[in-house]
């Protein structure tokens, strides 16, 4: 039969276990950014899921398995992975609290969790254990009985899985973010979901046939495995018209016990029989929350108001049934405390051979309070209400917070605790009072809660703990569902009101058959006794799985001692353990672009620059990190900011040029740009990527290997960044308009600079530079042009250069004692004192390229900065040295640098991709264009600039990547040429792109003309490196293809076309989105010497194109 009032059939999940051997279970978990649509709004919302799927995929083991899950983060956040309910012995460092057992995989990294499931069968689960990810990072481990063996119950005639949890419209970290920083709870979840569908009750176009679906046939039964993955909220679990025998929870069995209604808290599971024994129909599955808080406010925390449904079909072939909408079941009242109750206290354990008996001598006894109280607001919750208290959560008036700098299991096994936590968690509370009186509700002073620390209990290995948890009514009362990592605990009892250590003598404690678990709902308003055996070293963290709770402080953690033996030491950390990060792990800054006025060559000039600097500010960071920069524009001009050699993935709102991947950020306004700097280390750097703003708006941008990683060089002693740049006694933008409005090329700059000041050659220089060093050290050189329009040779008297990088990628280690920048390259060089003490001049002089010179419009000045020996024999006041530069026209000098570069040696060098999927060849030309209407003072014909013939023309109206994004036809066209136009064909104006294949691989030749006129051009590709496979002088030809370097070619993100000659780069475009590819003479870009690639969506969520930040400036 069929219920014809669904549309499409949508089954329940379908979990794959990827079993490769009986004993060995391997999955890899890609964690990445996935587009869903919100429930009962319009529109996708961004989240984070697991292999593009909400929930994630199944793990199938058998017990005695071992699993092992690789875990790529290519989400933009620090995650790890807990395997909830998993004893963990002897992997600790699998157990994944983020900051306890290890630290987080950052952005672009991975962790392989490797641990066995011996002496556990049942359901179990795994979530992300940083943040509010675990939302939407979850799945089911399902642990099945040896081959040999078999359930302790009838077995089933097929097994379901039920994953129940709650869902935000928003990003659930976000409104994690943003609740810790004002201090107020995190709003309520717009839905609950049933492996991941909202249901049919909520009655909304959006949720129209999204609804999980289990198809059963009549007089079978079914293992339902029912998980509560939801961050905040407990459920009531029913089906219209069905019973259920509950056989296990949290992996343990239990004696059957029947009931028409299962309660769930967060983090809890149940295993129950269903017999289908009704009438042939559709039948709803439904939850609605358990609201366990006292007093029970309109809406508490965690409570929609709404129950979500599944549905429960019968298939059977002979069986027919008229189309109606399922049957609902009766659920109990959100506040029906007595059914939870009822449920909780009714199960016990199976007793079968080989269970675990209850401990019955105790050698730890602690008395933990749980609840919730008050503090001021903390230094890092910048928009809290000062005037008024904030919520924490405490156990025994301790409200634990993580460490930041290494996990707690690191220190331990490093015996370095001090500074990250301490051994004084107490045993009882600090004062003894009527826990659960509901006169204390708010107004006792007793609610003060301290700042958050870092504590824990000590525990001796193998020693037995009893632990009393009782709820506190301070600040109301509630179920608290706290969760014990690294053990089951046995529930040898529980009650209402206050515990009075007479449970034990009354009777009470169930000592024969408790339930074992490893999530306990500590009753409203009372209490839950429970014990366990600490046979497990590492450290453990205990605390409530209420989501919301845990983020302000409801948490402690035992630290279990090694034992006598190997067999209960603390195992050493495996070798791909996350490292330590530091408090940096994301890089916040603000960028204000303001006008400032600066004096230069006898001239005060008002320029545009960042924070009242020039450069602007250096960002550093180290690899891995997430960086924030907020541009508040204060100036009169359109701006936007580009982080060049910044790979962006799956970040390509960042990428900063203007009509390409974003409209401007105009006057008055401001935008976020939000970028993970992964896989990539070394020297980059920020401009402006609109006009010729990028004259002084620009500044270094260093990524140095994360934290306990080294250079793959000798460390240096001394770091120091030299940018080098271009000045003009005139306002730049100005300068641009003479040059677009008469259509020619604009003026050649007035000066060089190195770290934007002149040095002592020019006239009223009163400024230099100066680098003060100390014999016989290492200096690392972050070299980076970020002139506008002009090669550079850089030298420093008297000293040679070992360069170790370029564009931010390794190399072979190069000896030269000249350096020579494009614009856009950045050089990584290092340099070793080893001359006379004195003072040596550090020179910048223009090369210039342009053939024939007649036509060269370079600055032929030469900046300096001074490198000053810091030592007793160095004269203050004595001239220092000037080293001997290159010809201005020096090209064997230029091309030697260039061709000599080499990537670093195998194995550290990456590979190059060897199967081309696109090859191009594009032909870089000057020439002219009939002057347009805009150029008011041009006569007759305009420089012009092409790439194939094509003279690249900006959008006006909505940017290339939104229009890409959206679909929006008309503002680009994708008829870009892979080849050459034929000779004489006239240059036309066009915004043509080229569309790539997710993952093709590109292979391009860029063709400089051999014939007048013919310059060095510095092609920069955004959103990508490239491997430069050969370059040489004159045409290129097929045969120069055998000279391809294959095995050790540079990568770089900037190439400098030889003048009269070719270049060929190779790169994956793995990368979707819309990527600028154009000249880094900026005088060429706006006469039109570039074009755009389109990279289409891969097949997998996480590799489509996200959508647009909200903050994303409009045209």
């Amino acid at each position: 039969m069929s219920c014809s009032w669904m549309i499409p059939v949508f089954a329940v999940l379908a979990f794959v276990a990827s079993v490769a051997q009986a004993d060995v279970v391997e999955h890899t978990f890609n964690v990445a950014i996935l587009s869903l649509p919100r429930i009962c709004q319009p529109g996708n919302t961004s989240v984070t899921a697991v292999n593009g799927r909400v929930p994630g995929p199944q793990v199938e083991a058998r017990e005695g398995d071992t699993v092992v899950i690789h875990v790529i983060n290519d989400s933009p956040y620090n995650v790890t992975v807990h395997w909830h309910g998993v004893f963990q012995r002897g992997t600790p460092w699998a157990d994944g609290p983020a900051m306890v057992t290890q630290c987080p995989i950052r952005p672009g990294h991975r962790y392989t969790y490797r641990f066995a499931v011996a002496g556990q069968e049942g359901t179990l689960w795994w979530h992300a254990h940083s943040s509010y990810m675990r939302a939407t990072v979850y799945g089911a481990l399902v642990i099945r009985p040896r081959r040999a063996g078999g359930y302790p119950f009838p077995t089933p005639y097929e097994e379901k899985t039920v994953l129940l949890g709650e869902w935000w419209n928003g990003d659930p970290v976000a409104l994690e973010s943003q609740s810790f920083s004002t201090g107020i709870p995190a709003p309520n979840a717009d839905a609950y979901t049933i492996n991941g569908m909202p249901g049919d009750s909520y009655l909304c176009p959006e949720t129209t046939n999204r609804i999980a679906k289990f198809e059963v046939r009549r007089d079978k039964t079914y293992l339902l495995r029912i998980i509560n993955a939801a961050l905040n909220t407990a459920f009531f679990f029913k089906v219209a018209g069905h019973t259920f025998t509950v056989v296990a929870a949290d992996a343990s069995y239990t004696e059957p016990y029947a009931t028409d209604v299962i309660v769930i808290a967060p983090g809890q599971t149940v295993d129950a029989l269903m017999a289908a024994d009704a009438s042939p129909g559709c039948y709803h599955m439904a939850i609605s929350s358990y609201q366990s808080a006292i007093p029970f406010p309109p809406r508490p925390a965690g409570f929609n108001g709404n129950t979500t449904t599944a549905v429960v079909e019968y298939v059977d072939p002979a069986a027919t049934t008229d189309a109606a909408s399922p049957v609902l079941p009766v659920m109990p009242k959100p506040n029906d405390t007595y059914t939870a109750n009822q449920f909780y206290t009714s199960l016990t354990a199976l007793i079968r051979p080989g269970r675990r008996t209850v401990p019955l001598t105790v050698d730890t006894r602690m008395l933990v309070t749980v609840g919730l109280g008050f503090s001021s607001c903390q230094a890092a919750q910048t928009q809290c209400n000062r005037s008024a208290p904030v919520v924490l959560a405490n156990m025994n008036n301790v409200s634990f917070a993580l460490p930041n700098t290494v996990s707690m299991l690191e220190a331990l096994y490093r015996n370095t605790a001090d500074g990250v936590y301490t051994r004084d968690f107490p045993d009882q509370p600090p004062v003894a009072f009527d826990y659960t009186s509901r006169g204390l509700l708010g107004n006792s002073p007793l609610a003060s809660t301290g700042s958050p620390s870092t504590k824990v209990k000590t525990l001796r290995y193998n020693a037995t703990v009893e632990m009393v948890l009782q709820n506190t009514a301070l600040v109301g009362l509630e179920s608290h569902p706290m969760h014990l990592h690294g053990f089951n605990f046995f529930m040898v009892a529980q009650g209402f009101g206050n515990y009075d250590g007479e449970a034990a003598g009354a009777g009470e404690f169930n000592l024969v058959n408790p339930q074992e678990r490893n999530t306990v709902a500590v009753p409203t308003g009372g209490w839950a006794v429970i014990r366990f055996v600490a046979d497990n070293p590492g450290m453990w963290a205990m605390h409530c799985h209420i989501d919301s709770h845990f983020a302000i402080g409801l948490a402690m953690v035992f630290e279990v001692e090694s034992g006598p033996t190997p067999g209960t030491t603390l195992p050493p950390p495996p070798p791909d353990l996350p490292q330590s990060v530091a408090d940096a792990a994301t890089a916040n800054y603000t960028f204000t672009v303001e006008s400032m006025r600066v004096s230069r060559l006898c001239n005060s000039t008002d320029i545009i620059a960042v924070n009242g600097q020039l450069p602007g500010p250096t960002i550093e960071v180290n690899e891995g990190d997430a960086v924030a920069v907020e541009v508040i524009n204060g100036s009169p001009y359109n701006l936007t900011i580009h982080w060049h050699g910044i790979l962006q993935l799956l970040t390509p709102w960042a990428d900063g040029p203007s009509m390409v991947t974003q409209c401007p950020i105009q006057p008055n306004s401001s935008y976020t740009y939000r970028f993970n700097v992964t896989g990539q280390e070394g020297t980059l750097w920020w401009h402006a990527h609109s006009s010729f703003l990028r004259a002084t708006v620009y500044g270094a941008l260093i990524i140095r290997p994360r934290n306990g990683s080294a250079y793959p060089f000798p460390a240096p002693d001394q770091e120091v960044p030299i940018v080098l740049g271009e000045w003009w006694s005139r306002n730049v933008v100005d300068i641009e308009s003479d040059a677009v409005s008469s259509g020619q090329l604009p003026r050649e700059s007035d000066a060089f600079t190195v770290n934007g000041v002149t040095g002592e050659l020019y006239q009223c220089a009163n400024e230099t530079f100066t680098v003060d060093v100390q014999p016989n050290t290492t200096v690392l050189l972050r070299v980076i042009n970020a002139g506008l329009n002009t090669h550079l040779f850089f030298k420093v008297a008297g000293h040679a250069f070992t360069v170790v990088a370029v564009d931010a990628c390794y190399t072979a280690n190069y000896t030269t004692d000249t350096l020579v920048l494009a614009p856009g390259h950045t050089v990584d060089a290092l340099m070793v004192t080893n001359a006379s003490a004195g003072s040596y001049y550090m020179a910048v002089q223009a090369y210039d390229s342009l053939s024939p010179t007649t036509m060269a419009v370079t600055d032929d000045t030469t900046a300096t900065a001074i490198v000053r020996y810091n030592t007793t024999s160095t004269k203050k006041n004595a001239t220092p040295v000037m080293p001997t530069m290159p010809q201005s026209s020096d090209s064997a000098t230029a091309n030697a640098f260039y061709f000599g570069l080499r990537g670093p040696p195998s194995p550290s060098a990456p590979a190059v991709p060897t199967k081309v999927d696109v090859n191009m060849t594009i032909e870089l030309g000057l020439g002219q264009l009939p002057c347009d209407s805009t150029q008011s003072s041009c006569s007759g014909k305009s420089v012009a600039a092409a790439m194939n013939g094509v003279s690249f023309r900006l959008p006006s109206q909505m940017s290339l990547l939104e229009a890409q994004f959206n679909r929006t036809p008309g503002v680009y066209t994708a008829d870009f040429p892979d080849a050459p136009q034929p000779s004489g064909t006239p240059m036309v104006e066009g915004t043509k792109v080229r569309r790539l294949k997710y993952n093709s691989t590109v292979e391009i030749v860029l063709q400089n003309p051999t014939a007048f006129p013919s310059e060095n051009h510095p092609i920069h590709l955004h959103g990508f490196n490239f491997f430069v496979l050969a370059q040489g002088l004159g045409n290129f030809t097929p045969g120069n293809v055998s000279g391809y370097n294959l095995v050790d070619p540079i990568s770089r993100n900037t190439l400098a076309v030889p003048t009269g000659g070719w270049a060929v780069i190779r790169f994956v475009a793995n990368n979707p989105g819309m990527w600028f590819f154009h000249c880094h003479l900026d005088a060429h870009v706006p006469m039109g010497l570039g074009m755009v690639f389109a990279v289409d969506n891969g097949t997998t969520p996480d590799s489509f194109l996200p959508p647009p930040p909200a903050d994303l400036p409009k045209c």
